[in-house]
């Protein structure tokens, strides 16, 4: 059966899709870093976090979902 999807629903859909993919390219920003950084030889602690990936904020998300957004939106 198909339906027909409002706006309200493609933006939400578009958000929660722009989320996910926001999130997996942080994750594995984050896992390339983590393999990568310099540890201390006897615990193993990182000793510079300074290069670390920033968590994603909702700005971010947003801006990725306004991109998307556009796709769909234009004709």
């Amino acid at each position: 059966m198909v339906s027909n999807k409002n706006a309200y629903e493609i933006r939400t859909e578009i958000l929660s899709m722009t989320q996910g993919f926001v999130m997996q390219k942080f994750e594995n920003e984050r896992n390339k870093w983590e393999n990568s950084a310099d540890r201390h030889p006897d615990t193993g602690q990182l000793l510079s976090t300074d290069d670390a990936p920033i968590y994603p904020s909702s700005d971010d998300v947003l801006l990725e979902a306004e991109k998307l957004y556009s796709f769909v939106d234009s004709k």
